[in-house]
């Protein structure tokens, strides 16, 4: 038969173990409720420029965190106003009021710790960047990126046009490369060279992001 005292330091391992999980669920709902109603931002803003264009970046997000994004939308309301650094025609520095049109969305690091950035653009800078071709590599030959007000074209060396997409459609996520869609099951992959990072940022600006990396 077996000793009482087994069966009580038995029961106590069992109690102690059913404690440690009932904490660790405990802590998970609230770690959780204290995001959903987060009211300190935790990100920060620095400016970015496309060509001579400004807009706001945000420091990377934990994608999970709904909340913060949430803060920075309240923070920079479509519609809203804020003044913004630049220069004048000479040179100078000056401050202007710009009025926000676009918040965009973007893949920051990889897996399995991916990050969101957020990006603000503003409305006297919509369609700006109009006509514009950036020379990429890509899958099925395309050699470059045509892009215009109604949407982009993916182009091989014959100047055949292998895709496209209008804006509205158009759907990216920002990697090592850059994948892109069409609503349909067609997508490319387009690596953009160093130092050329407008491509990207007018993909952001007027595309809708899509996680399709991992």
């Amino acid at each position: 038969m077996r000793d009482l005292d087994d069966d009580t330091g038995i029961l106590i391992f069992l109690a102690a173990g059913v404690l440690v999980i009932i904490g660790i669920i405990v802590f998970g709902v609230l770690s959780s409720r204290r995001k959903r109603s987060a009211t300190k931002r935790t990100f920060t803003v620095r400016q970015g420029w496309i060509g001579d264009q400004p807009f706001l970046e945000s420091s990377d997000l934990d994608a999970s965190d709904k909340r913060q994004e949430e803060l920075f939308r309240l923070t920079y309301p479509v519609g809203g106003s804020i003044v913004v650094s630049g220069a004048d025609t000479e040179g100078e520095p000056i401050e202007q009021e710009l009025h926000v049109s676009r918040i965009g969305r973007s893949l920051r690091a990889g897996w399995p710790q991916a990050k969101l950035g957020l990006s603000v653009y503003f409305r006297e800078w919509e369609h700006s960047e109009f006509p514009a071709r950036f020379a990429v590599t890509g899958t099925d030959g395309v050699t470059s990126i045509d892009l215009d007000a109604s949407g982009a074209r993916a182009v091989d060396r014959a100047e055949n046009v292998v895709w496209s997409a209008p804006w509205e459609k158009l759907t990216y996520s920002n990697g090592n490369d850059v994948v892109l869609g069409n609503g349909s099951s067609t997508t490319i992959r387009i690596e953009i060279p160093d130092g050329e990072p407008d491509l990207e940022e007018i993909l952001i600006k007027y595309g809708t992001f899509r996680q399709m990396h991992f």
